[in-house]
Formats: structure tokens, sequence, C-alpha cells
């Protein structure tokens, strides 16, 4: 969105989405936390500076990328999905 101003209007309505998104009933299968349980732990291996708050932003954004596809429970391919993202983001910030 290089070059692109917002209006106050469309930052409202990404608000109202995301309020929506974060009070929609949401869960992770006991399989599918053990995988992201050992996700974590690799993520944290590699990358010692990760902490807390950098852990949390992966399972809220997982939370909303599972909401966002109208799922009430995350999927694998969702948790791949924002994994990529972040690698994608710490990318651009290099």
């Amino acid at each position: 969105m290089v070059g692109r101003v917002i209006t106050p209007e469309t930052a409202q309505a990404w608000r109202c989405y995301l309020a929506t998104c974060k009070s929609l009933s949401h869960s992770i299968g006991k399989e599918l936390q053990q995988v992201l349980e050992n996700d974590l732990v690799a993520a944290r291996q590699t990358d010692r500076s990760l902490g807390s708050q950098d852990l949390s932003r992966l399972l809220t954004m997982a939370r909303m990328m599972s909401v966002s596809y109208g799922e009430t429970s995350l999927s694998l391919e969702h948790w791949q999905m924002v994994l990529e993202l972040e690698r994608l983001r710490k990318e651009r910030l290099k």
C-alpha cells in the first residue's frame, strides 16, 4: 500500500472487521496444538530474540486467518499461511 492514503472510513471499517473477527468463537484442535508447539519451539531455537509478544502475534494472526475464512477451528493450511506471511514480513524488514 505504498503511496495510498487510508481514509478514516476505511480505517473504521477495518477496525469493525477485526473486532468482529476477534469476538468469534475459535479453537485449536489437540493434534494441531502439538504442531504449533513444535513450530514455535523450532522458531525460537532459530531466532533466540523471539519473545512472548512475537509468539502471541503468531497465534493472533492464526486466529484471524482462520475466522477470516469462516472457520471456527485452526487448520494446518492456515497455520502454514501465517508462518509464510511472517517469513515474508521479516524478509521485508531486512
